[in-house]
């Protein structure tokens, strides 16, 4: 009982220290931006109000003994990042987002199984609309997460839903924001936060949250009277070639959903593709396009040897049927330097079993062009839009014709 209430007091502590550091940081503004400033320092404190998704899950659909469920989440954050004043022609074209770094802790109210993840994370919010007063806001965030419960067998509910201690943190959302004076804004908004291993390591379903946040965002110097506007040059509207190679692996699950000893037999499948693609400049903060990956999956066809009989190898599927090729459809957000990167794909050439993956699939991630026409990046590959497949990290080039 003792242990229960430390971990419900806790939170609450952090929370009394970092409202009272919000306090203090909105009595100490002072220093006034020049009005060619790039950039201008922001805070924001996050509170966020949600709900697990449990999709069927046999420990998540679990009630204990004093009738408590898997059900309510409540997680702070708090963030420092910078705000874009129009400097650079990219910020004008994002409509002045912003960008940082944060740290969140979610309690899983009433339960202990999975453990409590604290998450550190890098953030881009941008904006559909902005005006001087008013804001209709989205957002991505990736990041790390620990502070999970590692599966254990022996335990009377093993964790199945996120095994590992760290895990990747993603986190989408949509909100609004209110100027409540020079440096406070008010911002109530909507989140998606997903957390897995990406199948590096077995058992993992993911663990999927919705929530309603409410933040709080401040200047920490004072701002000018608006935002920087400069003439704008015109969207060249080119084509351009886009090639990379991605790497992954992915472990899978041989045992029945209700087996607790969850067999992998020790394998890890090399994961690989070969992207080539074309993109069309539609806009100066977007590109459209599509294309084709030949992939390399070691993993397909191994759930039907084990199926039959067939303890599963990496030498237990020919490589032909290991081979395969997708189209795809997608879109680029171009933000200088960075892109998110989504795109719609179907295996239209692979051999297929009952057991392989899902021929339409998804991929959400981020490329970072350390020089002009060369970049790496991560991305999540997953099907059903909710079920990641694997985490894979790539290198690759483009060229404009």
């Amino acid at each position: 009982m003792f242990m229960k209430n430390s971990a419900q007091i806790h939170p609450l502590r952090i929370l009394a220290c970092t409202l009272s550091g919000f306090l203090l940081l909105q009595m100490c503004h002072a220093q006034t931006i020049d009005s060619t400033a790039e950039t201008a320092p922001i805070f924001r404190f996050s509170m966020l109000n949600g709900q697990l998704l449990q999709q069927n899950r046999y420990l998540l659909t679990n009630i204990d003994e004093e009738g408590h469920a898997f059900k309510h989440t409540k997680a702070f954050s708090v963030e420092y990042g910078w705000q874009m004043l129009g400097g650079q022609e990219w910020q004008q074209v994002s409509r002045y987002p912003r960008f940082g770094i944060g740290a969140q802790y979610m309690h899983i109210s009433d339960r202990d199984e999975l453990g409590h993840p604290f998450s550190l994370y890098g953030f881009f919010d941008g904006n559909f609309f902005s005006s001087k007063n008013f804001e209709i806001t989205n957002r991505l965030s990736l990041g790390l997460a620990t502070g999970f419960r590692p599966f254990d067998p022996t335990d009377h509910l093993p964790n199945d839903i996120v095994s590992t201690r760290v895990n990747a943190f993603v986190e989408m959302g949509v909100g609004l924001a209110f100027r409540l004076n020079d440096y406070l804004y008010f911002e109530p908004a909507f989140r998606f936060t997903h957390f897995s291993n990406g199948n590096l390591k077995e058992p993992q379903k993911g663990l999927n949250t919705v929530s309603c946040a409410v933040n709080l965002r401040t200047l920490l110097e004072k701002p000018a009277t608006e935002h920087v506007k400069k003439p704008l040059s015109e969207c060249q509207h080119r084509h351009e070639l886009v090639t990379f190679w991605a790497v992954s692996t992915r472990q899978l699950d041989f045992s029945d959903n209700n087996d607790p000893i969850h067999e992998t037999y020790g394998l890890n499948y090399l994961m690989t593709n070969l992207h080539l693609g074309y993109n069309y400049e539609i806009s100066r903060g977007m590109k459209l396009g599509g294309g084709v990956d030949f992939i390399y999956d070691g993993s397909n066809g191994q759930l039907e040897l084990a199926a039959i009989g067939i303890t599963p190898s990496k030498k237990g599927v020919p490589l032909g049927d290991k081979l395969g090729m997708s189209i795809f459809i997608g879109g680029e957000r171009v933000i200088d330097r960075l892109s998110i990167v989504g795109t719609l794909g179907y295996m239209v050439v692979q051999k297929r079993f009952g057991t392989s993956s899902p021929a339409f699939e998804q991929r959400l991630g981020f490329k970072y062009h350390f020089y002009k026409n060369v970049f790496a990046g991560v991305n999540i590959r997953a099907y059903r839009f909710r079920a990641a497949e694997a985490l894979e990290f790539h290198i690759g080039v483009r060229k404009f014709l």
